[in-house]
């Protein structure tokens, strides 16, 4: 049941990071944002792959690092938008 828990967390924490945007926010809140949103991915990965998926316990990184790159290829993209437009505006 405790575990059950947590998860729930970890999807409502997910969620709410995913919701979060980067657009035409500054450089250290861009980076705290997507920093959060690994960790939230990470988390999740942890508490299902561990409790629910144990045949995938060696995939994990994997799927951790695939899913890290996705929120980070995001941020680079909004970044870049975000500046090409700010530019565009001078």
């Amino acid at each position: 049941m405790f575990i059950e828990m947590k998860i729930g967390l970890a999807v409502i924490f997910f969620i709410w990071m995913l919701t979060r945007s980067l657009y035409k926010k500054a450089t250290w809140v861009q980076l705290t944002i997507v920093g959060l949103q690994i960790f939230s991915v990470l988390l999740l990965i942890e508490l299902s792959i561990t409790h629910y998926f144990p045949e995938f316990l060696e995939a994990k990184w994997l799927i951790g690092v695939f899913f890290a790159t996705v929120f980070i290829l995001a941020a680079a993209k909004e970044h870049y938008l975000s500046k090409s437009e700010q530019q565009e505006i001078k």
